[in-house]
């Protein structure tokens, strides 16, 4: 294996078996984009371009990354993959096979690329400091795992002529010949752990070698593009797939649907398109099935079979055998646990549902263990059962997890957890139906808070159902206020202060509303602001650009000076006005100050165009857009 150099330039490429797959890492600095001019300059492409996030994170201006996808463009080969990766998580640009074209994905782990591009992975943990390649295994989105999982490899016809020809080093030789076109990829995986002790990750990196040179049809290429259409329940044609997967490029699936057309000229009924593309040899028989079950199952949820619409195919069960796989909806929270605890199931339940993922651990149906992002155990499962109504659900029989640690364990049974659950439930309904706007009701915490909750804290509170606030309970509070700033709704800041159940959240507002601390916000910062924006355009019509510009200077240093309210507030150089919503949430003022301090500005901002300009076309343009804004 080739040396890694610590140095500031990129970090060495790697070598792979029988393909020409090649990796650079570098570490995002000023000096990147020269580096990268270099690279252009030399004419070569490459199949990964990571860059390494650790010290910076995602926080990158919008043009830097127009800018790297550019370069991405000129220096990705087709399927290449831009990778920018920090500690918990990893955004990628592919290259389309045809058009090149980039697709954007997010990952909420950077383990989560394993599934899609087990040798990239391999590589980005040897290259890039923090992180632990023995974490590669489980992690990334449950559902790509399990697509990856129980997908099924298929030796092309030159897969087969040289696996029979035991021209590969022992491994691939292993690998090849443990591919007989049934078995899964978790079949073939736990196969060579147990004949050769192979491990997994090394498996899977050779299984990706293999479809790179083509002795396999498309595995990891179908991943994210079945894992999209079942989360966002996109039903999808079969030679829509065949182009997203790269068996065929878009040209090709022209011609076949211009001979498919031909074909059906004075019949009945087309010809198939899956048949003509494998009487075109563009696959074998037995891909085209593993094709359909795909389609009947990612695509379809059991609705459609395939473009022949001559009703249900029989799925086949063999490649789920070890799992199962829904969403939410069809079946509750609570009924999706208790399912698994009538059926004794021993495994891994995980849900996922946008950035957020539980993963439960069952024993003889028994819950063990539970894990909801930063939540643990107990309050993990009951977040679950009282929020969650959407989500895909994979249970894999006999699973296990390595994040899920002691913190994670359940000591309270499932009957107790759900009573617990139901209870909670009712409690948060009762709240969000006193609340004007339910969860999306905003609300602000007071002026003088510290001063109130020191006065108050002394004394014993009770939530809404007469239960004591613990001293645990008050340190969650404090914290939890700073959040309530006149600008999120409540929605916003359950699901920012994510290391307490949004139950606890949520009757926490009901006790700091009960107590005056914080208050429903009455008045909108968007209105005034965008009020202030439509009069500083129409007197700029009557001013010029230039003389607009600096009365809004003038008239914002007069009122505010170089005061922390001055900074609040932008003006471009076009004249228009803004406010800095992360100053105001940084800063921990209340909204209804900074409405006073805009309306401030925008009074000595008007008496100021009064010398310029007539104040009888002031006052009408001050009322015509306050009229039109009421209207």
């Amino acid at each position: 294996m080739p040396t890694i150099p610590q140095g500031d330039g990129p970090r060495e490429e790697k070598a792979y078996f029988a393909s020409t797959l090649s990796f650079l890492t570098y570490s995002y600095r000023e000096t990147l984009f020269a580096e990268l001019d270099r690279l252009v300059e030399t004419n070569k492409d490459f199949d990964g371009l990571i860059i390494d996030l650790m010290q910076t994170g995602f926080s990158l201006p919008i043009e830097t990354l127009v800018k790297f996808s550019q370069y991405a463009k000129r220096l990705l080969r087709p399927q290449g993959v831009l990778l920018f990766v920090k500690a918990d998580g990893a955004i990628t640009l592919t290259k389309d096979e045809s058009g090149g074209a980039l697709t954007f994905n997010a990952y909420d782990s950077p383990f989560g690329i394993f599934a899609r591009h087990p040798m990239l992975a391999d590589y980005v943990c040897a290259t890039v400091a923090g992180l632990d390649r023995r974490r590669l295994r489980g992690g990334g989105s449950t559902l790509a795992n399990h697509i990856l999982f129980t997908s099924i490899p298929v030796l092309t016809d030159k897969g087969r002529r040289l696996r029979d020809s035991y021209g590969f080093p022992a491994p691939q030789t292993w690998v090849l010949q443990t591919i007989d076109d049934y078995a899964s990829v978790e079949s073939v995986t736990r196969t060579l752990e147990g004949k050769h002790q192979l491990p997994s990750d090394e498996t899977l990196r050779i299984l990706q070698e293999l479809e790179a040179a083509e002795l396999i049809f498309p595995v990891f290429s179908r991943i994210q593009f079945l894992a999209n259409c079942y989360h966002n329940r996109k039903s999808f044609r079969l030679g829509r797939y065949l182009v997203a997967c790269n068996i065929l490029t878009e040209t090709q699936l022209q011609e076949l649907l211009e001979l498919q057309a031909e074909e059906g000229l004075g019949r009945s009924q087309k010809m198939f398109l899956g048949l003509l593309a494998v009487k075109q040899g563009y696959l074998n028989t037995r891909q085209l099935e593993v094709l359909l079950d795909d389609q009947y199952l990612y695509g379809g949820y059991h609705k459609k079979a395939d473009d022949t619409g001559t009703g249900a195919r029989p799925m086949n069960m063999e490649t789920m055998r070890d799992s199962m796989i829904g969403s939410l909806g069809a079946i509750d929270s609570a009924g999706l646990l208790q399912s698994f605890a009538s059926g004794k199931k021993t495994g891994l339940l995980t849900v996922e549902n946008r950035d957020q993922t539980l993963t439960v651990s069952f024993a003889v149906g028994k819950p063990t263990h539970a894990r909801l992002n930063r939540l643990r155990g107990y309050n993990a499962m009951v977040e679950f059962l009282v929020f969650w109504t959407e989500g895909i659900f994979v249970f894999r029989d006999k699973g296990i997890s390595q994040e899920l640690d002691e913190s994670c364990i359940l000591t309270e049974p499932l009957d107790r957890i759900l009573l617990d659950a139901a209870l909670a439930q009712d409690q948060v309904n009762q709240v969000l139906s006193s609340l004007p706007n339910g969860r999306n009701t905003i609300m602000e915490r007071v002026w003088n808070f510290e001063l109130l909750w020191h006065e108050i804290e002394s004394r014993r509170l009770k939530y809404l159902d007469e239960t004591s606030v613990s001293v645990e309970d008050r340190t969650h509070i404090v914290q939890l206020v700073k959040l309530i700033d006149g600008l999120s709704t409540l929605d916003e800041v359950i699901k920012s202060y994510d290391v307490w159940p949004g139950h606890m959240v949520v009757r926490s507002v009901h006790l700091l509303l009960e107590n005056k601390l914080i208050t429903v916000q009455q008045a909108s910062l968007f209105r005034p602001i965008s009020v202030f924006q439509r009069i500083s355009v129409e007197l700029q019509k009557h001013l010029g650009r230039e003389d607009n510009r600096a009365i809004l200077h003038a008239s914002l240093h007069y009122v505010h000076g170089e005061s922390a309210a001055a900074h609040r507030f932008h003006i471009d150089n076009e004249g228009r006005v803004s406010v800095n919503l992360s100053q105001v949430k940084s800063s921990g003022a209340p909204v209804s100050a900074v409405i006073l301090e805009l309306r401030r500005w925008m009074e000595a901002y008007l008496a100021y165009c009064r010398r310029q300009v007539e104040p009888q076309i002031v006052d009408s343009i001050v009322n015509r857009v306050i009229n039109s804004n009421l209207a």
